[in-house]
């Protein structure tokens, strides 16, 4: 039987009070040191897990929740003491934000204390120490391969006997003679290429990495090679394990009389059988190569003092590349007026990001439900208005919007014909005075939502013609209203397909640098006297601080670890409490 809306609501609260339901009789049949997590879990905010055994995840919890509470409390004092000189909407956004978190994270260590408690109870084993587990299953590992060995090389004969130890000093070759010749020749070639590099500069690649104190202007290629460098030793470590695994299971084969696959079948099963996994090499080195070492790159970025700017306070010598510790993490939170600019920037960044992904999103279904209405006459001329303004490059329409709004622009003009402005005085709607904030951001809203919901509206036209009409003709009979029948069908339905797009389209406008630089480029100035400006985001923040001025490097890499955490906790957060992650096989 399906539960009705009302019903699956009911349910989601049940879930979530569950914790505080068990808690009693969890409580009376815990032992004296179940009892004692469960009070000081109560007393001391996300001590539960910790106490219970699960060391990491517990020690997590506990720097995250008091971290974030003293944040609040640093800036809730540094706001009513006018140390943080920032504006009342962005105090409310970063406070609601802190204190959801908050909550969030005490209810997640509370309900896993109670479900640790309740598998103690039940004598259940429940899992500790990820570090402790890894290493003990590691450690384990290594020592069955040994036994294995061991057994092996007393089987074999003088052949086994010669290329089981030679397989810790070369890649491959142990396989060609088992037999395994495709892939002793893939591995051997992979030894060969990578201690080629290695010899031929990888070596004083990584030297250089470690020791850096080179000139700020041979920056990128030191810490770019010495990362290529780092990741090449990574590799030659990885199939090196690989090699020696596979030799160690061709032995085995050999000592039991199994006969090896020929040659030609060996081509077979990797262009075929086990094609998956030759087609996945392309985009696995793309990814190495285009995600994994930039990310790299700006990470270790942030730990260097990689800037041409003066820092305030003599912080550190800018003529030299050196590992500076934490202390760009420094200057973003422990100076003032960097502190305000996270503050103020990271509000607008979110209330961006709320707005252009819903305005877009509802703005989409509206117009698709109106164009799907049988009443509606020329259905195809208006998809395809939509379509074409859809399929004009983007920056080329940001760019007539922003002449259009511009000081004397094609506006200001109609308006000054008129008589109601002043045809003399600019109307500075993109970089006039802090004053003028709100009105830019609205107006980069609006255009946002002409900009995005042509593309809404197409995806939500699909995704309502496949929504079974069966549904309505039996709304229809039960006499459920129009609203109703978007409430508790057509909603849900929409909902559930498209939460993962959401997702990403949230992310997507976290990071969405054109509307914003091409609009006003952050502008207006404001009166905060930082980096950043009023319609900045963290995308453009960064993009300032790097690409423009003083090329602030190391500052801008912490705002981008700042960004990458705060959009990827964000994201895993939410999909994994979606439905159609959690139930994506139920709907057809």
């Amino acid at each position: 039987m399906e539960l009705t809306l009302e019903e699956e609501n009911l349910k989601t609260v049940d879930k979530l009070l569950l914790p505080f339901r068990k808690f009693k009789d969890v409580f009376k049949s815990a032992c004296k040191y179940g009892k004692a997590a469960m009070l000081i879990q109560c007393i001391l905010l996300g001590f539960g897990p910790l106490l219970l055994g699960q060391i990491e995840l517990g020690l997590l919890f506990v720097v995250l929740i008091y971290g974030l509470s003293f944040g609040f409390g640093f800036i809730l004092a540094g706001f009513i003491g006018h140390t943080i000189l920032i504006s009342a909407t962005t105090f409310v956004v970063v406070s609601l934000i802190l204190i959801a978190a908050i909550v969030a994270l005490w209810y997640a260590t509370f309900n896993r204390t109670v479900r640790l408690v309740e598998k103690l109870n039940k004598n259940e084993k429940i899992f500790k120490s990820f570090i402790y587990e890894a290493i003990v299953k590691f450690i384990f590992s290594i020592v069955d391969w040994f036994k294995e060995f061991g057994i092996q090389f007393k089987a074999g004969d003088k052949k086994v006997k010669t290329l089981l130890p030679l397989s810790f000093f070369t890649f491959g070759i142990p396989l060609i003679v088992f037999g395994e010749v495709v892939k002793g020749i893939a591995l051997f070639s992979v030894q060969l290429l990578g201690i080629l590099y290695l010899v031929a500069r990888g070596f004083l690649d990584l030297i250089d990495f470690f020791t850096l104190h080179v000139k700020i202007k041979d920056a990128n290629p030191t810490l770019v090679y010495g990362v290529i460098a780092l990741v090449v030793v990574l590799l030659l470590i990885y199939f090196y394990i690989v090699s020696i695994k596979s030799t160690l299971k061709a032995a085995r084969e050999y000592n039991e009389k199994r006969l090896g696959t020929n040659f030609k079948k060996q081509l077979f099963n990797v262009i075929d059988k086990n094609f998956y996994v030759t087609s996945l090499i392309v985009p696995i080195l793309g990814a190495l190569v285009f995600t994994i070492i930039p990310l790299t790159f700006m990470i270790l970025s942030a730990f260097t003092n990689y800037t041409y700017k003066d820092v305030e306070g003599g912080m550190y010598d800018t003529s030299f590349l050196d590992w500076a510790g934490f202390s760009s993490f420094e200057r973003v939170f422990a100076r003032t007026g960097n502190f305000q600019d996270l503050l103020s920037v990271f509000s607008w960044t979110m209330i961006w990001a709320l707005l252009a992904t819903f305005t877009c999103f509802f703005g989409g279904l509206l117009l698709a439900m109106l164009i799907n209405k049988k009443t509606v006459k020329f259905k195809v001329i208006y998809r395809s208005l939509f379509v074409v303004s859809m399929a004009m490059p983007q920056f080329v329409s940001l760019l007539v919007m922003h002449s259009f709004f511009d000081d004397y622009g094609p506006l200001h003009q109609f308006l000054g014909s008129l008589g109601w402005v002043d045809p003399n005085v600019p109307m500075n709607l993109w970089a006039g005075s802090a004053s003028s904030a709100f009105t830019a951001r609205m107006l980069i809203i609006i255009i946002n939502m002409w900009v995005g919901i042509p593309y809404y509206m197409l995806l939500m036209s699909g995704l309502l013609i496949n929504i079974p009409k069966g549904y309505y003709e039996a709304a229809k009979i039960a006499g459920a209203s129009r609203w109703q029948q978007f409430k508790r069908i057509t909603f849900p339905n929409i909902m559930f397909m498209t939460a993962p797009m959401l997702i990403t389209s949230f992310v997507n406008n976290i990071n969405n640098f054109n509307v914003i630089w091409f609009l006003t480029k952050g502008g207006p100035a404001g009166d905060r006297g930082g980096t950043a400006q009023e319609t900045d985001i963290l995308i453009t923040w960064l993009y300032k601080l790097t690409m423009t001025g003083d090329k602030d490097y190391n500052f801008g890499a912490a705002i981008g670890i700042i960004m990458f955490i705060i959009t990827a906790t964000l994201s895993l957060v939410v999909l994994h409490r979606s439905s159609s992650y959690k139930n994506e096989e139920e709907y057809r």
